[in-house]
Parts: structure tokens; C-alpha cells; sequence
């Protein structure tokens, strides 16, 4: 089981990196440095509560998703959804190829 420090870490880059988010950018986000976003992410840095909420309002998820092992967030089921939509098409696309050769 993961500790509090770790699921913060690795939530928050996981969300960052479903949105195709940098560290510079999210900072921005969150209003913060991209220094504070890396100590949160390397877990050198434990933010406030406050913070805390600044990170989920910039990731569009709730606090609370944060802190799990297997979050399932609406951006995780988006992603997901938007992952199960392409694959569809990649399998149409390569069905029509096959029935043109």
C-alpha cells in the first residue's frame, strides 16, 4: 500500500500526463512554481490543503481522486472512452483497407 506522498505523486503526474499537461504549465494552472510541482512529484514536498485543491481544480478532478491507488476519474474515463474510440476506428480503417487490397 502506497503512502499518502506516493499516491499524490503518482496521481498527479498520471492526471498530467492524461491531459498532456508539463510541469511548467500545470504550475501555471495551479498557480505555483514548476519548482513546487516538481518537489510535490518527486515527493521531496507535501502541499497544503489549499494547494491541494488548486491541483485538483487544474487536473479537473476531484481532491479526493488524488489519494487513491486506482483512481477512476472522469479524465481517466475520458481518455479511456477516447482510447476505446480510436482503436474502433484503427479496426475500421484497416477492415476497409483489406477489402480494397
Amino acid at each position: 500500500m502506497a503512502n499518502v506522498r506516493e499516491l499524490l505523486a503518482n496521481n498527479m503526474k498520471k492526471f498530467r500526463d492524461i491531459l498532456n499537461i508539463s510541469q511548467i504549465e500545470f504550475a501555471e494552472k495551479v498557480g505555483c512554481s514548476p519548482t513546487l510541482i516538481g518537489k510535490i512529484e518527486t515527493m521531496k514536498r507535501f502541499p497544503s490543503a489549499n494547494t491541494i485543491d488548486r491541483i485538483a481544480q487544474a487536473l479537473k478532478v476531484a481532491p479526493a481522486d488524488l489519494f487513491f491507488e486506482n483512481p477512476k476519474s472522469n479524465v481517466i474515463k475520458s481518455k479511456e472512452k477516447q482510447e476505446k474510440s480510436k482503436s474502433r476506428l484503427k479496426m475500421k480503417i484497416l477492415k476497409a483497407i483489406d477489402e480494397e487490397l
